[in-house]
């Protein structure tokens, strides 16, 4: 495994957040029309989300160089059963650059946000998974879940 570090994102990271989040939805076979729609409302998202701590971001860093990322997006939520929070967490935009897949860096990272979440206080935690992804977080204990949706 290469040696990396992870660290919490900042403000000053939103460009490679938003480049992340497009690389993730390109690798799924979004179209570059798409994406370049995404980038502006991704962006201004980002610049908002981080600084108040409504998406918390955590960085895979080799030789100073970012290499993958994910982020906990902190939703307002109403208490439900087994759980009194007013927010719920949901982990997004994993993304591992092509050239360092396979070595670890996703795992860490996803180990990394969990950790974040029992820290404070969340009793679960949860996520989209692409067919590439699913393994990953199935071997950490994510389990399939019975929402639904309906594309409007």
């Amino acid at each position: 495994m290469d040696q990396f570090s992870i660290r919490e994102a900042t403000p000053a990271d939103v460009d490679i957040l938003v480049q992340h989040r497009l690389g993730m939805f390109r690798d799924m076979g979004v179209s570059e029309a798409e994406l370049a729609a995404m980038e502006g409302p991704a962006r201004a998202y980002f610049r908002g989300a981080v600084p108040a701590a409504k998406y918390v971001a955590f960085l895979a860093e080799n030789n100073g160089r970012v290499i993958a990322g994910g982020g906990i997006i902190i939703i307002h939520w109403p208490a439900g059963r087994g759980d009194l929070r007013d927010s719920k967490a949901m982990i997004l935009n994993m993304y591992t650059e092509p050239e360092f897949r396979g070595r670890g860096c996703g795992r860490r990272l996803m180990e990394t946000m969990i950790a974040w979440c029992r820290e404070h206080g969340y009793k679960t935690v949860s996520l989209h998974a692409s067919d590439k992804g699913r393994p990953l977080y199935e071997s950490l204990g994510f389990k399939p879940t019975n929402e639904l949706r309906l594309t409007l």
